[in-house]
């Protein structure tokens, strides 16, 4: 035999909210913390109705959500807004259900929720900074293209500068719009690379890439992607993809260890001739990804095409801003 004031105290004394109820709302029980936020006293609410409490936005989404409740699966987890004596509150809410009638549909339920309207109010407050910062760094690549232009206007239509420095900055906008996409939490790093090979146009047939799903740092996106620009830069000037038959493979796999492996592969194209000075290109692969990425970086320029071996680890030790 159950002692029923012995669970009654129990339930009284959880800090969550309980409240157990039929599939169309009524309420069977609540706990005093649930009563606490409508300013009600527990027997006040048995009979009552949850959907009362449920802000009406929400409603629609709630009971869709609590309509996938199945035998198979009787847990579910539901964010809502919940009209407390206080106001609007948001609510995470553990939903089992308890029940099922012979048809598989459940007809009495039990949530167990706590208040989470302070940390909705930082997520939203996050977001705000998150698309001022997207609005400044678009802004700031827009003053520095126009000041660009003007420093090399002088210089004539047919400065092959203005191009490359205008690419250059192409890149490095879309590694910011690769994190915009996810609120700067970090990217794919197929879409990393994708950003990075932009230059060499998305239907390109002489461009193959592949590999696993994989979450880069937003600490390495931006450095990724000026590296993979530079590589393709340099194949479409003077390796695979300056001509018809060259082509360029890149592939990724990460161990569990942590660590990422990109692999940069040309073949097809001209005799491959090892620089005989190091450009901004050269600089910036075998500085960033060191320095800035904690990885290491295996460059061969063998005859038949360039291979370039990236090994970074997905936990950055650094910021990795660019320098």
């Amino acid at each position: 035999m159950y002692d029923h004031a012995l669970l009654r105290e129990i339930l009284d004394a959880q800090l969550e909210t309980v409240c157990r109820f039929r599939a169309d709302g009524t309420i069977l029980f609540v706990n005093r913390a649930y009563a606490a936020t409508l300013g009600q006293e527990p027997q006040e609410l048995t009979g009552r109705n949850l959907w009362d409490f449920v802000t009406g936005e929400d409603q629609s989404h709630v009971r869709v959500m609590l309509k996938s409740l199945t035998p198979a699966q009787p847990e579910l987890t539901i964010e809502n807004r919940f009209e407390a004596a206080s106001g609007t509150r948001w609510m995470l809410w553990r939903n089992h259900a308890l029940e099922f009638d012979e048809t598989g549909a459940w007809s009495v339920a039990q949530s167990t929720g706590i208040d989470i309207t302070e940390r909705k109010q930082l997520e939203e407050q996050l977001e705000l900074l998150v698309n001022e910062l997207n609005h400044r760094v678009k802004n700031t690549l827009m003053v520095v293209q126009a000041m660009a232009h003007q420093t090399f206007r002088s210089s004539g239509p047919g400065d092959p500068r203005v191009g490359t420095f205008n690419a250059r900055l192409a890149a490095l906008a879309g590694a910011h719009d690769a994190l915009s996409r996810t609120n700067w939490a970090g990217a794919r790093l197929g879409d990393i690379v994708g950003q990075g090979l932009l230059i060499c146009g998305a239907d390109d047939m002489r461009v193959e890439i592949g590999g696993p799903e994989v979450i880069m740092p937003a600490s390495a996106t931006v450095s990724l992607v000026m590296v993979l620009h530079e590589l393709a830069t340099n194949a479409m000037k003077y390796g695979a993809l300056s001509g018809l038959h060259g082509g360029v493979t890149v592939r990724w796999e990460a161990d569990e260890q942590g660590l990422v492996t990109i692999d940069w592969i040309e073949s097809g194209g001209p005799e491959v001739i090892p620089p005989s000075r190091k450009g901004f290109g050269s600089r910036l692969l075998t500085e960033a990804v060191p320095r800035q990425l904690g990885g290491r970086v295996e460059l061969d320029h063998d005859r038949a095409g360039l291979r370039c071996r990236m090994v970074v680890p997905q936990d950055q030790p650094n910021d990795g801003t660019m320098q």
